[in-house]
């Protein structure tokens, strides 16, 4: 699993979070054992905690990043296909690893 985003460490454990408009965080748990630590369920395997960011051990992004055929290319996982994405902005490099355009100025390629 590539894994991509904003996380956080509350009671020694490590949840994605998104930022409130009063400055807050919300939590963000796919488990349901995390109603037992607060969350409220939101929707199908969603549950949700907001705290104050006192209430937090640590805040920390992660940006994947993927080495392939030589060159250094931010990364995600395609949840369809379980393949890794590759992106690029860099048209003469995303021509020359057979990259496609995906937007005005994103070439994009899966791979194994």
């Amino acid at each position: 699993m590539i894994r991509k985003g904003k996380y956080a460490i509350h009671n020694g454990s490590e949840y994605s979070y998104s930022l409130l408009e009063d400055k807050s965080i919300r939590l963000i748990s796919n488990k349901y054992a995390d109603l037992s630590q607060g969350f409220k369920h939101l929707d199908e395997n969603i549950y949700i905690k907001n705290v104050s960011v006192e209430e937090v051990e640590n805040l920390f992004k992660i940006n994947s990043k993927a080495i392939y055929k030589g060159e250094v290319f931010p990364a995600s996982e395609e949840r369809r296909t379980g393949k890794v994405l590759l992106d690029t902005t860099n048209t003469e490099l995303a021509k020359k690893m057979g990259f496609e355009r995906t937007d005005k100025y994103m070439y994009s390629k899966s791979v194994e």
